[in-house]
């Protein structure tokens, strides 16, 4: 049986300008166990500041409407976060917890 985890960007928030500039990235972390999907699902989300002190100048800005998915999950404040995360193995210890009570 093997957990399945996800990532998805489920939120942006925008400073408050008409540039649309992103200054922080919501991820939700989904895991599933195959074995039993309906009882054995656990979601999280995080949020992660990201510095928009070099405006539409900064190096490698994407407008807003350009923005994709992966691209934002390969940002290196979420990507970095990410990865610091403890979300996942969390999220696996909970799902052992409901499979093998102690």
């Amino acid at each position: 049986m093997a957990i399945t985890v996800t990532k998805t960007v489920t939120g942006l928030h925008i400073l408050n300008n008409a540039d649309n500039i992103v200054s922080e990235v919501e991820v939700t972390t989904k895991s599933v166990d195959d074995s039993n999907p309906s009882v054995l699902t656990i979601e999280g989300m995080e949020s992660f500041p990201v510095d928009t002190s070099g405006g539409t100048g900064a190096s490698g800005f994407v407008a807003y409407a350009s923005l994709t998915q992966s691209a934002i999950l390969d940002w290196a404040p979420v990507k970095d976060g990410l990865a610091k995360s403890n979300t996942v193995t969390n999220q696996a210890a909970w799902i052992e917890s409901v499979k093998n009570p102690p």
